[in-house]
């Protein structure tokens, strides 16, 4: 592998991670404070639905960095295929 494929590998995968980032944040923390805000139960229950979405939403963008980083692994050492 070159080391330009390493390097749009690892660009990638950052760039993921910060998207995973806006996800949580913008996505899960945003709107699950704004409903607790108001102190209405309804309100906070799907403020934590949010949270919660927000939360996985960025998980398997984070877990889909690790499989971009993972290349770089698989590319180094062929017997952890």
């Amino acid at each position: 592998m070159k080391d330009s494929e390493k390097e749009q590998i690892k660009i990638r995968a950052a760039y993921l991670n910060g998207l995973a980032l806006i996800f949580f944040g913008i996505g899960g923390f945003g709107p699950a404070f704004a409903a607790f805000n108001t102190y209405e139960w309804p309100k906070m229950v799907m403020g934590l639905v949010w949270f919660w979405a927000g939360g996985m939403s960025s998980w398997e963008l984070h877990r889909c960095a690790q499989r971009y980083l993972a290349k770089l692994d698989a590319e180094a050492d062929p017997q952890r295929n």
